[in-house]
């Protein structure tokens, strides 16, 4: 049997690195990084950013997660009390990072979290329904810095299912009711906005 890191899919190389090295390895090395990430599953994102990018001591990456799961497919089979040992396994020697076992919600609702904002990259990829990604980037948006990103992942994740079910919907609101506050940097597989 596999070790525990094994286990799981690295969505993140597979699909979302290409974007983090574009739009993200630019910001290496500068001082008082401030990173946040709605949705962390097993921290592969998280290492890269910290090992690659957050590399000045002072940087800052805040994960939030509840590490329970949702009714998606793929997560069924999954135990994600295992999916969250392998996070802390990941990041242990990752020095600019703390987290939060908790929903979006709480962590935008109770002000004491965000005391380290506001940030230069939050990167959207927690509830996969459109409502559940339309309220994660409405309430990150002020927290975004001007001139700062926000990404969204699975752009086009879930396709066959009812159009409340994907991100998709919940992406295309949140752009047409902020139009003009963004430039579009990527619109793909993924959404990369700078904020104007």
């Amino acid at each position: 049997m596999g070790s525990p890191v094994s286990q799981f899919p690295d969505w993140f190389s597979a699909y979302a690195k290409p974007n983090f090295e574009k739009y993200l390895l630019p910001l290496a090395g500068k001082p008082c990084l401030r990173f946040l990430q709605l949705g962390v599953y097993t921290g592969d994102a998280t290492r890269w950013l910290d090992f690659h990018v957050l590399t000045n001591p002072d940087g800052l990456l805040i994960d939030i997660d509840t590490w329970e799961g949702s009714d998606e497919d793929a997560h069924e089979a999954l135990d994600f009390n295992e999916v969250y040992l392998v996070y802390q396994q990941k990041i242990t020697k990752c020095e600019s990072v703390c987290h939060y076992r908790m929903s979006t919600d709480d962590f935008f609702i109770n002000t004491r979290y965000r005391i380290e904002g506001p940030f230069d990259f939050i990167y959207v990829d927690a509830d996969h329904t459109a409502v559940g990604v339309l309220l994660d980037a409405e309430h990150a948006w002020p927290w975004v810095k001007q001139g700062g990103l926000l990404a969204f992942d699975d752009y086009q994740w879930g396709a066959h299912l009812p159009a409340s079910k994907s991100p998709k919907l919940g992406i295309d609101l949140f752009l047409e009711r902020h139009a003009g506050e963004y430039e579009i940097l990527e619109q793909g597989l993924q959404v990369w906005l700078r904020k104007l």
